[in-house]
């Protein structure tokens, strides 16, 4: 065969190729693409690198891009409903577009003060997805869940939230709405509903198999639940008790998972026990699969470092507590802890109360960031509300407010998360 001919045959086929996988490519690879190349001149989360990320996966006991490169990320958490938008003070009424304009806000307002984030904890809130006057006895209450209405507002506020952040460069976490109610159980009526959920989100074409969007199975469980619907005692070491609460703990968080792995192969981050403290049991009887890590939650009084204490944090007591209940699964997977924040109580300002301190010595917050950063694999995110977040000005003086005091969250997290941005961390990170 003649060689031109040979050459124009090779580039037509290599045509009719691209073509083939341009009409494959999933529709939220298709506008993550298309938004990198948009977007090259933008600045991601606040830093001085383009929009230009790739989807992550999990490799051992590290978040990885498509390069191999390792990642721990930074971030912050939205929720999207009127009463958790300051209030009721910004919006109402379901009004959709109100509420992507005040959230979208506030993404750009904490860009614009230089926080250095790069993922963020969307909470999809039952206020949308709950019918309207239907009266609850709480965000654990889901007799109030309408399905419809999830589906609805998944496409009309969720998603386009998720994807307003991806434009960024921050990666997205996604939690179901509501809380875990004080008890859970294998195949009982609030594991159906996670499954329905997770069915629904992981089965979207903009979200299956999305390496920008994680999924957070659930939120804060408290106790689990024998196959007879008697709860498992969470405190009780006898052996027996122990190896019933990790199997039953494994069967929930596995049976989720396992519906998810039907349509996505998205990170999954799986919660523990007596609202995201307890993870021991996670060693023997782990989730199994791939792209598994473990979401965390972390306030003052948790793990040892001290109860309803404003200096009493002792490094060495906290570490021995995060030690012995988060690294047993720690050193197997990667960790998030998608719930933290410190301040003083005067200050009314954060879940949290307890102070900075020193690093090695008293104090929560100097501690808390000292244990991830000597851990390696422990992503986190400040659970302060992002109205505050983007009021912060790094160049104000300390001072004797919530934004000023080097003893509360924002102050020595904007300076810790740029510390997180440089390349030396980035290198050190991926050298250990």
């Amino acid at each position: 065969m003649h060689f031109k001919f040979k050459a124009f045959l090779f580039l037509l086929a290599a045509s009719m190729l691209v073509v083939a996988c341009s009409e494959d490519e999933p529709a939220w690879k298709k506008n993550q693409r298309e938004q990198n190349e948009q977007n090259n001149n933008n600045q991601q989360g606040g830093g001085d690198e383009p929009v230009n990320f790739t989807g992550l996966r999990v490799k051992g006991r590290w978040f990885v891009d498509d390069q191999g490169v390792r990642h721990n990320l930074h971030g912050f958490a939205q929720t999207y409903s009127p009463w958790f938008n300051e209030q009721g003070s910004k919006w109402s009424n379901y009004d959709v577009a109100a509420c992507l304009r005040y959230n979208r806000g506030l993404i750009d307002d904490i860009i614009k003060r230089g926080w250095k984030m790069d993922f963020v904890r969307l909470h999809m809130d039952p206020y949308w997805s709950n019918i309207p006057g239907e009266p609850t006895t709480g965000e654990s209450d889901i007799h109030a869940f309408d399905f419809e209405r999830f589906k609805t507002y998944l496409d009309k506020v969720f998603i386009p939230m998720a994807e307003y952040i991806i434009s960024k460069g921050m990666y997205v976490i996604m939690r179901p709405p509501g809380v875990c109610p004080d008890q859970i159980s294998y195949e009982g009526s609030y594991y159906n509903y996670l499954k329905k959920v997770w069915t629904h989100v992981a089965s979207h074409d903009k979200l299956r198999n999305n390496g920008y969007v994680m999924f957070e199975l659930c939120n804060e469980p408290v106790q689990i639940c024998d196959d007879n619907g008697n709860p498992i005692n969470n405190w009780d070491g006898t052996p027996s008790v122990v190896e019933a609460r990790g199997k039953q703990l494994q069967k929930f968080m596995q049976g989720i998972t396992d519906a998810i792995r039907e349509y996505a192969d998205n990170i999954v981050l799986v919660p523990g026990l007596h609202y995201q403290m307890l993870y021991k049991t996670f060693e023997k009887y782990p989730v199994k699969g791939d792209n598994i890590g473990y979401a965390v939650h972390c306030y003052p009084g948790w793990y040892n470092s001290g109860y309803d204490s404003e200096v009493q944090v002792v490094y060495d007591e906290f570490k021995a507590g995060w030690d012995a209940e988060i690294m047993p699964i720690g050193r197997k997977a990667p960790i998030v802890v998608t719930e933290m924040d410190w301040a003083p109580e005067k200050y009314n300002a954060s879940w949290g109360k307890a102070i900075t301190g020193v690093a090695g010595g008293n104090g929560f917050g100097a501690n808390f960031m000292k244990i991830c950063d000597d851990n390696y694999n422990i992503s986190w995110l400040l659970f302060t509300g992002p109205e505050w977040l983007a009021k912060y000005d790094d160049a104000a003086p300390d001072g004797n407010s919530f934004l000023t005091d080097p003893e509360a969250c924002p102050r020595p997290v904007y300076r810790k998360y740029l510390e997180y941005a440089t390349e030396e961390y980035r290198a050190k990170i991926n050298a250990y």
